[in-house]
């Protein structure tokens, strides 16, 4: 591999807490230029050094000047921290006469547009362990450099309108010991007026010209509002991301108008998504406070607005613990967009697990872990506070574990999946277009020229009474709620145990109805029951050889080779 110089592809420039303050043509008594990774001597101005403020990138402290100093294709290196964004203070001198001098107040300072990279040379923004910030494939927490939003700011990251952009090893946070969602408002609500609270609203903002964007090896969490909110304009690629404890939602598209993205591919991979809908308050770790939509909140993981197009390929990611659903992209009602699952796994969710829009084709689902225990935040959870879902309720309202929308001509395919519910349907089937004169949509009127594909697949069922009440019924959870015929259904190969509505012989090829045997199958009567599943199959397990072979399929969701021929396992794992 040729190693290029990095004098030859942009320039590199330093913060560090013992550099000095910026040099520039408005300040010259500045003591630094940033370009070397270096302490300020104690002596001179503009000498070869890093910055010791994160905001010198972009702000010199003079009258309404806010322009990074940096060039497209150019690397920051931040090293040490926390390094605030926003005001200094609520009042006084740090309050707008420090940063954003002469700008649009506390609430809009944040970094203006990052200089655009290229496709050849991105323009990086790093954490200074960047090189080594993961482990095995997992972040490094410990390594992460922080950044946080104060004093009303609205993002503490502005990557509206990032083009060619790489951000790596980074901690992107808030201080906030309030709350801007919920009611009642506990520990207590933000201040957003003189003087104003040490909080901001959101990690990460995007808008339609956003692209060509990468994030690497963040955790995004504490936030009063989204972790990272705004629809985008091209390829966004996420891998080893974290986006936790965020008041309202943890990726919501929606930037509150309804902007679509533009050509959006989101790339997911090795990523979590949790607790979305829960406050965190510093400097606690785990979730203090969770409102659902009845109680001022939402809670979403992924969130989208009606009228968008968005491809999205989600790899070996999670999302667990969301007050709503863990990945709605049910809103994707426009265009022509793709959707692949593969290898992920969702639980703990109060509403529904994944979620995908009519758009969305061909949709495939393949070799995840589902568990549609929508009830599951209404019982204590280790590293919760006691009382965090006092004021929580809509459990369970999707009424469903995994949706499927289709338009004609649509496909849907999930195979090799392991999916454990109570939710009152395990499969919610909807057709959004209907042959009538009007061209809206009927329900009943089917789509004749769709196909679902279902193959391979485990799905236990179990009896939960807390459900009747959501509709739920004695004896289980039902295999699929048939809102309209699809007219083209590929199914075999399936186990099924616990579900009311299914009975063997089903008229499928290959289809059983028997217990699956996991390694760890535990009793239900209490939701910390089902925290203790092991989804590997016992020897004895009537779900061992008994696949069909599917080409597309050739790994588990551990990455395991599947077999060519034979013993060819039902449900994500291949024992």
């Amino acid at each position: 591999m040729l190693m290029v110089p990095l004098s030859l592809i942009g320039e590199t420039w330093y913060v560090r807490p013992d550099g000095g303050t910026r040099y520039s043509e408005n300040n010259h008594k500045g003591q630094c230029d940033g370009k070397a990774d270096a302490a300020y001597s104690g002596k001179g101005t503009n000498q070869h050094c890093a910055f010791n403020d994160y905001r010198y990138l972009w702000d010199d402290q003079s009258y309404k000047n806010d322009k990074w100093v940096i060039a497209g294709g150019d690397t920051v290196i931040i090293r040490g921290g926390p390094w605030r964004v926003g005001f200094d203070a609520a009042t006084g001198k740090g309050a707008g006469y420090t940063w954003c001098y002469g700008g649009d107040g506390p609430f809009a300072c944040t970094n203006p547009v990052i200089p655009s990279g290229t496709a050849e040379h991105h323009t990086r923004i790093l954490g200074e362990n960047y090189a080594s910030c993961s482990t095995g494939g997992v972040t490094n927490r410990s390594k992460l450099t922080q950044i946080f939003g104060g004093y009303g700011v609205y993002f503490a990251l502005n990557l509206r309108g990032a083009q060619y952009v790489d951000v790596e090893c980074l901690e992107i946070t808030s201080h906030s010991k309030c709350i801007k969602h919920g009611d009642p408002m506990l520990p207590r609500g933000c201040s957003s007026s003189t003087p104003i609270d040490d909080f901001d609203s959101s990690g990460i903002a995007t808008d339609q010209h956003t692209h060509d964007l990468y994030l690497q090896d963040l955790y995004i969490h504490g936030h009063t509002d989204r972790g990272v909110k705004g629809p985008i304009g091209g390829v966004v690629t996420a891998e080893r991301v974290d986006i936790a404890y965020n008041g309202m939602a943890g990726w919501d598209f929606d930037d509150g108008n309804a902007t679509p993205s533009v050509n959006g591919v989101w790339n997911f991979k090795d990523s979590t998504i949790e607790w979305s809908g829960c406050n965190q308050i510093y400097p606690g770790t785990g979730a203090d406070t969770c409102y659902g939509q009845s109680n001022g909140g939402y809670g979403d993981g992924v969130g989208t607005p009606p009228g968008m197009c968005l491809s999205a390929n989600i790899d070996h990611s999670t999302f667990r613990y969301n007050v709503q659903d863990g990945l709605d992209l049910g809103h994707i009602d426009t265009g022509s967009c793709s959707l692949r699952i593969t290898n992920s796994t969702a639980y703990g969710n109060s509403g529904g697990t994944f979620k995908w829009g009519p758009n969305e084709n061909p949709a495939v689902v393949e070799n995840n872990t589902i568990v549609g225990n929508c009830m599951r935040l209404s019982a204590p959870i280790a590293g919760a506070a006691r009382g965090y879902n006092a004021h929580l309720g809509d459990f369970c309202r999707a009424g469903d574990a995994m949706p499927l929308d289709f338009r004609q001509g649509g496909s849907a395919t999930v195979v090799n999946n392991t999916i454990v519910t109570y939710s009152p349907a395990t499969l919610d089937i909807q057709c959004w277009d209907a042959p009538n004169s009007e061209g809206t949509a009927t329900t009943g009127a089917g789509c004749g020229n769709s196909t679902f594909i279902f193959r391979n697949n485990i799905v236990l069922g179990y009896d939960n009474p807390g459900t009747y009440n959501l509709g739920g019924k004695p004896g289980g959870p039902v295999l699929i709620y048939q809102r309209d015929l699809i007219g083209h259904v590929v199914r075999s190969n399936n186990l099924f145990y616990g579900l009311r509505d299914v009975r063997c012989p089903t008229g499928h090829p290959n289809e059983r109805c028997a217990s699956p045997q996991f390694v760890s199958q535990p009793r239900f009567s209490r939701e910390q029951d089902l925290d203790d599943f092991n989804f590997h199959l016992s020897p004895s397990s009537p779900a061992r050889g008994a696949g069909v072979r599917l080409p597309e399929v050739q790994t588990d969701i551990t990455g395991k080779p599947r077999p060519s021929t034979g013993n060819y396992d039902l449900g994500a794992f291949q024992d």
